[in-house]
């Protein structure tokens, strides 16, 4: 669970700072792309682990009743 929370930090912090940079304009185009398509691929990396947190909570709560 630690490591899960340590990688979802560690994406939310380059995520801040890749958005930071391309918002200011230090990116030429292409790497503009690259990281709009990372961010995209990051946002649902921790969607997909929230979805998946969410079912364990569901399956626990439901064993314990």
């Amino acid at each position: 669970m630690k490591f899960v929370l340590v990688l979802f930090s560690t994406f939310i912090f380059i995520a801040m700072l890749m958005n930071n940079s391309r918002k200011r304009g230090m990116l030429n185009e292409d790497a503009n792309k690259a990281v709009t398509g990372l961010a995209t691929a990051m946002r649902y990396f921790l969607y997909g682990l929230l979805a998946v947190g969410a079912a364990v909570c569901a399956v626990l709560i439901y064993q314990g009743s």
